[in-house]
């Protein structure tokens, strides 16, 4: 949110006032992600997240941590409301709204897919689908919106921009997640145990091995996957080690930054978001997708 805002606003116009503007917005910014890692890894039975206990496994927490989630989301808006008037006020809490309620959707999405054992279910487009909702939004379009708004440049024109514009960007983050969470055995790349092979997610991994398996390998996915079995969790791994992940998941990411970039380029002169602002945020991405060399883990 920080860098959209400094890159969308001129240096000239920025002042103290709007610098505590933009702090408080920031802050929101990591409420609204804390209120997320609260429900998600109560629901996935995370154990660890950035490096500790997740927020559920304290002492006297467990399923009080639905509660803590639902007041620091009340939170969230009470501060809003109390450091913004009238229209940017409306525009951060229409946001807000818009990332609870599309990760809401989206979650709902992934939940059922994991629920259904029908492995049929796991489809290039429901994983898309899923993750325009879950990830996209959340992680990529909401920030920028966000610097948008405190810019006084939102309007439907630019929101529905960036929205088109930031789609694929926005599931190449869950993508590069997702690839992460192969490799990441112990939680030491991310501070988060990886549970996507035991909690049958309907992972872009899990998608794009079936969409590569034979008939024998797809018998030992659908025996395997979804337990918490460490040999079948182990058997799993085995699997993804027969198909090259991290030179398919550079082939995505290639095909995703190209059509983020066709959208860039087809942009008018006088576009808001400009087509500079795009390319800047580009350079940036490319700094968290395309680092893969803490993604290795030592087969055993």
């Amino acid at each position: 949110m920080a860098f959209a805002y400094d890159t969308l606003e001129k240096p000239e116009v920025i002042s103290e006032e709007l610098l505590k503007k933009m702090q408080v917005i920031t802050c929101t910014v990591e409420m609204v992600q804390t209120y997320f890692f609260f429900w998600d890894d109560f629901e996935d039975c995370g154990k660890t997240r950035c490096g500790k206990p997740c927020w559920h496994l304290r002492p006297d927490t467990g399923s009080l941590a639905l509660i803590d989630a639902c007041i620091m989301r009340s939170f969230i808006d009470e501060l809003v409301r109390q450091n913004f008037t009238a229209e940017l006020r409306d525009n951060i809490l229409r946001i807000y709204n818009g990332v609870y309620f599309n990760a809401s959707i989206g979650q709902y999405l992934d939940t059922i897919a994991a629920r259904s054992n029908n492995y049929d279910n796991f489809t290039r487009e429901q994983y898309n689908a899923t993750n325009v909702m879950k990830s996209s939004f959340y992680a990529i379009k909401s920030p920028i919106l966000l610097g948008l708004a405190l810019a006084n440049k939102l309007n439907d024109e630019s929101y529905n921009l960036v929205d088109n514009i930031c789609e694929d960007i926005g599931v190449l983050v869950q993508i590069h997640n997702d690839v992460i969470d192969v490799f990441n055995i112990d939680g030491s790349v991310t501070g988060k145990n990886a549970t996507d092979i035991q909690e049958r997610k309907c992972s872009w991994v899990a998608v794009t091995v079936l969409e590569k398996c034979n008939t024998e390998q797809r018998r030992i996915f659908e025996e395997n996957y979804g337990s918490w079995d460490p040999k079948k969790i182990d058997r799993i791994r085995k699997l993804y080690e027969e198909f090259d992940i991290l030179q398919l998941y550079k082939q995505e990411e290639k095909a995703r930054y190209e059509s983020f970039l066709k959208k860039v380029k087809a942009l008018p002169k006088n576009a808001t978001p400009s087509a500079d602002f795009f390319y800047n945020f580009y350079d940036l991405l490319q700094t968290y997708t395309r680092d893969t060399t803490n993604f290795m883990y030592i087969k055993h």
